[in-house]
């Protein structure tokens, strides 16, 4: 069971980045996604669950603690592996088809609306939370 919540929580960034690197990848035959529509779809689809995962964590935070830190740190994490693999592709180290840099641009939508709305979402709960002074 904490396997599966350190999943959920701390570890779907780290799942995230390693999807990114493998659609990157499209050399390994078994991993590839074909290169037409329905491939696009998967590849959006992994996107939207990943953005749907992090938006409802924010959702279900706990205020008051130093999670929106962690968190903002930890959504960085595809990110890097996105401007990782930009710069190996502008390098030439990476050669990219169309549908794998339309796929990225997709992922690197997602990872920027999970690192603006949601961090922004988990510090303004926080500073409210902080601010709230219990009657008694």
């Amino acid at each position: 069971m904490p396997f599966i919540r350190f999943l959920f929580r701390e570890g779907s960034p780290f799942v995230f980045s390693v999807l990114i690197v493998l659609f990157s990848l499209q050399n390994i035959p078994f991993l590839s996604l074909p290169n037409n529509a329905s491939g696009m779809f998967i590849a959006t689809l992994f996107s939207l669950i990943y953005l749907a995962m992090q938006m409802g964590l924010s959702a279900f935070a706990r205020v008051g603690k130093d999670g929106p830190l962690v968190d903002l740190f930890l959504s960085l994490v595809p990110l890097f592996t996105l401007i990782i693999i930009a710069v190996l592709q502008i390098v030439g180290k990476l050669p990219l088809s169309v549908f794998q840099m339309l796929g990225l641009g997709v992922a690197a939508i997602v990872v920027l609306m999970d690192i603006i709305f949601n961090t922004l979402i988990l510090f303004k709960m926080n500073r409210l939370a902080n601010d709230f002074v219990p009657m008694r």
